[in-house]
């Protein structure tokens, strides 16, 4: 009866302010053309198409969180935020093992990356299968960000190999050449059953020489004080995590005509345990519902360095932009796997107490992109563009036994050390011509060739070694769009677009006692087929917004992981379709109340039966909820000198499952559906702005992701919670 009420609900909001933001644009066109524009928020700039423009232009759906909106929801990291961007999926075991998909492109434990992540311009982490990189999402500390862009769908032709799903991009703070300036944030909090958390950030901006340097540094410290205990090991809050950094940026415009701006970016995250609980396959917590139950300590820590150079200049006619970057991430961490390995080491002599995975992977990359673009206030428009990247990678894997004083004895279960290497060189290119002042046409392509060697150094029971093995690959991605403009506040479009994940070598698996593969050796790249029409408006005064978009899309020769013997190998698993919509809706009846609404509906499916992962025809794809929604309201008392204002956000995520129902490897486990609620209250003393804070007030025990794969052997359901009731305070200062 609840969650009917709560639907109920939603859908007469939905339907009310969207009644009110559809009229508003028919009442808005009766004004005449010199009426002054009572404007009651900045315009909205995005960079998804690699050019400055309003996002209202962009023919494809993107959602824009600006540092405002992060800092309203108190956001230090991803999950703060992930759950209001429709449209928007992941799974974590904690800060720095995230895995991310936009639309429903994911099979649940994903080969590869199916999301493009970016630094202002960078691609960040590996393109290949061979570093666990999918699960290794970016976490970018979000303090000094301009903005965080989603881009949903693919972006093959202009962003390349794994960006299928979509695009997040984190665009960082850019130095300003005139006034000196500065940042200052804190906070602190307190989470039910869990820890204290805190943090502190500070960032200046020096010009150097007016006019033609500047200087702008950031530094972040943060600590989650966890909410997971270990009673196993008498540990409380062992997913307790920190993570520290920060970023220099030099910009330089000697000229009008040339910038060049150089930045570095460090950031590391450790943490002592992993973030989840205990389940069984039904649901039901093993101990207590934030318990976890195993011998070992899991610890993870998480290096990322990037320093990138980026030119632009203006040739009158076009403009050139070149990006350069190297980047070196590397992950240490420790799984406890007792719960898959203790009940079958007896048969081999060892009377085991604990087992666990130590992992180590690190990736150093090297990236090189130049584009040149016409100017935008022309007929016709192009950008045509090269890409290269070349990547170097090891990955080492090994399976430690303990005895029963949890002493590691001299048994080889399995051991692996696999180096790769990625390399890969695109021409791209977009035409747009505009047939009249009203309506556009865009058509554009990307072809991609990429050369991967693989090597398996292996020995123990498990899993042996395998020779050099090589594969190369050419790939094209196309694009075309429609858009017609009714007003410059008012336009719909529709999209085709492609895009594609590498294929390569596979990792090779023989049975312990016959020898015989277990698996093939190598596995084919996926692509997908997208289908969209949107549209999007807003009154003169932006007072009122929509932005409705559906979609569908067809996806073949879908990349899967597979267990065998307790080892991951990849597949190919046929076809999937996926059909859904999304609305985003803003409504500002007063130049203090703000209303928004992020609405996302998704329907995928497997296409066809496919035993090697348990799936039937017709069956969901996993991780991917059918409905979701969050919806803000903000009041600020603008005319008060303090400024004080009161907001509230409401996260609806429908019920998920985390697997294939008649899946081995990963036996299935249904996740419930979950609604959360947050409030805040501040106000602002001159450059100081504070604010009280309260998340998930009604402490809900959302359930936002499940790992079975140590459940096949009976082993509990890893199943990451919902961050329980927590109280914080934060404060702020600009100068």
């Amino acid at each position: 009866m609840k969650k009917l009420l709560f639907k109920n609900m939603t859908a007469r909001l939905a339907i009310g302010v969207a009644t009110c933001a559809l009229s508003a644009p028919l009442q808005a066109q009766t004004l005449p053309d010199d009426t002054p524009e009572p404007v009651m928020s900045s315009e909205i700039v995005v960079t998804a198409q690699k050019r400055s423009e309003r996002l209202i232009d962009t023919p494809q759906s993107v959602t824009s969180l600006t540092a405002a909106d992060l800092e309203k929801l108190n956001a230090t990291q991803f999950v703060d935020f992930a759950n209001t961007v429709p449209g928007l999926q992941f799974t974590t075991l904690g800060a720095g093992y995230t895995q991310i998909s936009l639309r429903g492109v994911t099979s649940g434990s994903d080969t590869s990356p199916t999301v493009g992540i970016y630094v202002d311009e960078v691609p960040y982490g590996s393109s290949s299968a061979f570093n666990q990189s999918v699960a290794r999402a970016l976490d970018a500390a979000l303090f000094d960000m301009e903005r965080v862009e989603v881009l949903r769908g693919p972006q093959g032709t202009l962003y390349g190999a794994s960006s299928m799903g979509g695009v997040l991009k984190y665009v960082t703070a850019k130095p300003t050449l005139n006034d000196v300036e500065g940042h200052v944030q804190a906070g602190v909090s307190d989470t039910r059953h869990g820890g204290t958390s805190y943090h502190g950030a500070a960032a200046i901006n020096l010009p150097v020489v007016t006019d033609k340097v500047a200087v702008r540094a950031s530094g972040f410290f943060s600590r989650d004080g966890g909410f997971n205990d270990n009673p196993a090991r008498g540990q409380k809050d062992v997913d307790r995590s920190e993570t520290y950094g920060g970023r220099a940026d030099v910009l330089i415009e000697p000229t009008e005509d040339l910038s060049v701006r150089i930045t570095g970016f460090a950031q590391n995250i450790r943490r002592e345990g992993a973030r989840y609980a205990a389940y069984t396959l039904a649901g039901k917590p093993v101990h207590g519902a934030f318990d976890q139950d195993h011998p070992l300590e899991e610890p993870f820590n998480s290096d990322f360095r990037l320093i990138s150079g980026t030119i632009n200049y203006d040739f009158g006619f076009a403009d050139l932009t070149s990006i350069s970057s190297y980047q070196y991430s590397r992950t240490d961490l420790f799984t406890d796997v007792s719960g898959l390995y203790v009940p079958l080491l007896p048969q081999f002599g060892v009377d085991a107490g604990g087992a666990g995975t130590r992992s180590f992977n690190k990736t150093r990359k090297f990236a090189q992109e130049v584009r040149l673009a016409s100017k935008q206030d022309q007929p016709l428009q192009w950008l045509l563009g090269g890409f290269y990247t070349h990547e170097r990678s090891r990955l080492f894997q090994a399976v430690d036994t303990f005895d029963q004083d949890l002493v590691q004895v001299p048994f080889n279960l399995g051991k692996v050390e696999i180096p790769s290497t990625y390399e890969e060189y695109a021409v791209f290119g977009n035409l747009t011509y505009h047939l009249t002042d009203k309506f556009n046409i865009t058509g554009g392509i990307r072809y991609a060739h990429n050369n991967q060697r693989f090597e398996q150094i292996g020995s123990g029971l498990l899993i042996g070694s395998a020779p050099e093995a090589k594969s190369s690959e050419s790939v094209v991605t196309y694009l075309a769009n429609a858009q017609y403009k009714f007003s410059n506040n008012a336009t719909a479009y529709a999209r085709f677009a492609t895009g594609y994940r590498p294929g390569g070598p596979n990792f090779v698996i023989r049975d312990a006692g016959t020898g015989d593969l277990l698996a093939p050796t190598s596995f084919k790249s996926d692509s997908l087929e997208s289908y969209e029409v949107g549209f999007k408006a807003q009154t003169r005064d932006r007072s009122f917004a929509i932005d409705l978009s559906a979609f569908y899309v067809a996806w073949d020769d879908i990349q899967i992981i597979t267990a065998v013997q307790g080892l991951s190998a990849n597949l190919n698993a046929g076809t999937a379709k996926i059909r859904g919509a999304e609305l985003n809706l803003t409504a500002r009846p007063s130049v203090d109340l703000t209303f928004t609404g992020a609405f996302a509906f998704n329907d995928s499916e497997i296409g066809e039966d496919n035993p090697a992962i348990g799936a039937v025809k017709g069956e969901r794809l996993p991780n991917v909820p059918r409905f979701t929604a969050a919806l803000n309201a903000d009041y600020v008392a603008t005319a008060s000198a303090s400024k004080p204002f009161v907001g509230a956000t409401l996260r609806f995520v429908s019920d998920r499952t985390a697997s294939f129902d008649n899946s081995v490897g990963f036996p299935q486990y249904q996740l419930p559906d979950y609604t959360s609620v947050d409030l805040r209250a501040g106000l602002s003393i001159g450059p100081v702005t504070g604010q009280v804070f309260a998340r998930n007030i009604f402490d809900k025990r959302g359930q936002l992701a499940a790992n079975t794969s140590q459940a096949a052997a009976g082993a509990a359901v890893l199943t990451t919670l919902l961050q329980p009731r927590t109280f914080g305070l934060s404060a702020s200062m600009k100068f």
